[in-house]
């Protein structure tokens, strides 16, 4: 008999040990008992039903275990929560590894008895467990707080099994499941398909966790409707919104819900002006007639030939008589709370042009699911996709100056039509309401399943796109983006280029200078490098930087560490290409970890451990394109990197470079680009430019000056650092893939 494999003989005994890892685990359940204490907005509050007084929904009490360290893995958690207010039970648990970006936030479900039983998989390495119980100033009563270990193999079952019971009621959902679950199989094995599983498990999938989410914080009751009622009554302002509807051949059923949902609204001061564009189905007008009659604020036209829906929009346009605009397609929804949400807004902006939110896909069966969770308006991430889209309220005479919806670029019409109107305002008069007031139906054929369905619209985009750039940023040019609903733009170079003065940043001088010859290879191909030395410990990065600058001859400097190396072939002429527009401060590139995932994609102000800045997207893999796109276009961000920062010189010293007196290291970069927002500079992040780190880089918030460089910069930001434009307050503070949040924080 052969011998086996030293190779396949470990593999056996790894498997062994799993194995009876498993077993013992599934027989002994070991138990950790948890004692809460109070960390943050918590008193006692004995002698009473209750034990505990919140003030507020960021109250925190830390689950300390007394003799055990606290549990890792897949793991049961499970207490008995009691409310004085009803309805505030909210309990969401926080996890603290001690490295900056890894803090987590998973939200608990719970049953109408007040009990939690939720699996969770927890890091190897768990420093704190904290737990936020509520999501209002409250009294509450929390006990028999436990956390039970769990095995592998039975936390997989639980996990999938509810899964598989939804998809056996919705079955189209299937082919979206397996593609992840496969995919993760294929990538890292069983061990892959762990991690998603409890990706799952910590709310990370939106697939598994935005019904919770909406049946929380997006559902409204009786008496949120008696009081929006009361609040539209009071508005000072009640300004007339026309929803404009052009329609064809629209199934009876999704027509009349449509209509419905325009009827719901709270806020009473609309008229709904539609266009039938020559439908074949005798319904449609039948529908239209029925409506028309019941109610007055309802009126149509039947066009007498097919014009297709930019003909068709405006014909329903031209019925308009109100200030505002609402474009709304025939299949779709409105909540009943949307127009009185886009009134009250204008009442707070009088002079907005355009007012427009988040929205959410609705398919057959009412179920809403794949939402788009915006930020405030941001022109880089508008051109390269539809940022306004719906709900999308314009201002009347703005449309109508530019001459309403364009004939050829139908698709994309409704982009078209809102990069016109851009042209025309301010971003100023451009406001965002954070919330989900528009559902769109997701049925086959239509572009709210899949962009795909309707390559003509793509194309549309294209040229709408082009043709903007061409009116605001000639020489720019749009091409096709990671898929076809989203675009890149390519800015061009001069001719000569600049130069360029690279500054190599490391610890020590040698560090650097071992790597000039790999840079000076990957910048080759017709640039005039000027290559600097910026050496020094952590407290003297902001400092030795700034004296590699001094008198640099590039017009732009690029600050990059020495231990990246490129990967892509024009990173350099992207960066340089953004820095050199005259409204752009600093510019960021993708960074990506040694082991090809995303280490930067621009900063968030307040994310991260110690509340200064985090990375949205951190860990995904390189090729992920994130939240709706996100995490693979162009766009503004509140800040990036100083691992690599393009600026132009000249800009550099206008703002006295980075602040060595005050912040000698740590957030010196996020310093800096909030000093150029100041002077009216923004700060772009592009994933066109790639660059991946050699090692693990530390993060600001290990360094020994971490604490007093946050206690310093949240001090000078202080309006600044809660309330970052760029990240939607219905999104987590929590560095990594993007997540819910476990209330979304209030809008200032």
């Amino acid at each position: 008999m052969s011998e086996v494999p030293e190779g396949r003989r470990r593999k056996l005994a790894r498997l062994t040990r799993d194995a009876v890892h498993e077993v013992r685990m599934g027989l002994t359940r070991p138990t950790v008992p948890l004692t809460p204490e109070p960390v943050t907005g918590m008193t006692s509050d004995s002698g009473g039903p209750f034990e505990w007084l919140a003030d507020g929904a960021g109250a925190l009490l830390a689950l300390t275990a007394d003799t055990e360290p606290l549990p890792t893995g897949w793991t049961q958690l499970s207490f008995q929560l009691r409310t004085e207010a009803p309805g505030a039970a909210s309990p969401v648990l926080v996890v603290d590894t001690g490295v900056a970006g890894a803090q987590q936030s998973i939200r608990l479900p719970w049953d109408a008895n007040g009990r939690v039983h939720a699996l969770v998989r927890l890091p190897d390495t768990v420093r704190a467990l904290l737990l936020g119980p509520v999501n209002r100033a409250t009294r509450f009563r929390l006990t028999d707080v436990r956390a039970m270990r769990v095995g592998r193999t039975e936390a997989a079952l639980r996990t999938s099994w509810p899964l598989a019971l939804r998809l056996a009621k919705e079955p189209q959902r299937i082919p979206q499941v397996a593609r992840r679950y496969l995919g993760a199989l294929r990538t890292g094995g069983l061990q892959g398909v762990d991690g998603v599983l409890g990706q799952k498990s910590q709310g990370t999938l939106s697939l598994e966790g935005y019904e919770d989410w909406v049946a929380r914080y997006d559902t409204l009751t009786d008496a949120d409707r008696d009081s929006l009622r009361r609040a539209a009554e009071a508005l000072p302002w009640k300004p007339r919104v026309s929803v404009v509807m052009p329609t064809y051949n629209t199934p009876e059923v999704w027509l009349r819900r449509a209509i419905d949902s325009v009827r719901a609204q709270l806020y009473p001061h609309w008229e709904l002006c539609i266009a039938d564009d020559a439908s074949r189905q005798p319904h449609v007008r039948a529908v239209l007639e029925d409506y028309a009659q019941r109610d007055a604020r309802i009126r149509f036209v039947v066009r007498p030939a097919n014009g297709h829906i930019s003909a068709a929009s405006n014909s329903a346009l031209a019925l308009a008589q109100g200030e505002f605009v609402a474009l709304f397609d025939h299949d779709d929804e409105l909540p009943e709370d949307a127009l009185l949400r886009v009134a009250q807004t204008l009442n707070a902006h009088p002079d907005a042009d355009i007012v427009y939110s988040d929205e959410d896909k609705i398919d057959s069966r009412g179920r809403r699911f794949d939402p788009y969770l915006k930020p405030a308006f941001n022109l880089e991430l508008f051109r390269t996709q539809n940022l306004i889209s719906h709900l999308g309220v314009y201002r009347t005479e703005r449309v109508r100056e530019v001459g309403g919806f364009r004939v050829g670029f139908e698709g994309s019409q409704d982009h078209d039509l809102a990069l016109r109107v851009v042209e025309r305002t301010t971003p100023e008069r451009i406001q965002h309401v954070p919330r989900v007031l528009y559902h769109w139906r997701a049925i086959p054929g239509s572009t709210a399943l899949a962009a795909g369905e309707k390559d003509y619209a793509s194309i549309a985009a294209r040229k709408a796109l082009q043709e903007h750039l061409d009116r605001t940023e000639p020489g720019a040019r749009i091409e096709p983006g990671a898929n076809a609903s989203l675009q890149r733009v390519r800015h061009p170079l001069p001719t000569p280029r600049p130069r360029v003065t690279v500054i190599l940043q490391a610890r020590t001088a040698s560090e650097a200078t071992a790597r000039l010859d790999a840079w000076r290879a990957a910048t080759a191909g017709g640039w005039d490098v000027d290559w600097r030395v910026a050496s020094g410990s952590p407290e003297q990065a902001s400092a030795s930087a700034n004296a590699a600058a001094r008198d640099a001859p590039g017009e732009v400097l690029v600050f990059l560490d020495a231990d990246l190396s490129a990967d892509s072939e024009d990173w350099l002429a992207e960066l340089v290409s953004q820095a050199l527009r005259p409204e752009v401060g600093a510019v960021g590139a993708k960074l990506l970890a040694p082991d090809g995932r995303v280490e930067h994609a621009g900063f968030v102000l307040g994310m991260g451990a110690d509340g200064v800045a985090g990375g949205p997207y951190r860990g995904l893999s390189r090729e992920s394109t994130g939240h709706v796109g996100r995490a693979a276009v162009q766009q503004r961000v509140s800040a990036v990197s100083a691992a690599c920062l393009a600026v132009r010189r000249s800009v550099f010293e206008s703002v006295g470079g980075f602040d060595a007196d005050v912040l000698p290291g740590p957030w010196r970069d996020v310093d800096l680009c909030l000093r150029l927002a100041a002077h009216g500079l923004v700060t772009v992040w592009t994933p066109h430019a790639v660059l991946i780190h050699a090692t693990v880089p530390a993060s600001p918030e290990a360094d020994l000056l971490s604490s007093s460089a946050a206690t310093v910069f949240k001090a000078r930001w202080k309006e600044t650092v809660d309330d970052d434009p760029f990240h939607s307050p219905n999104h987590a503070l929590g560095n990594g893939p993007l997540r819910f949040a476990w209330p979304p924080r209030p809008v200032r």
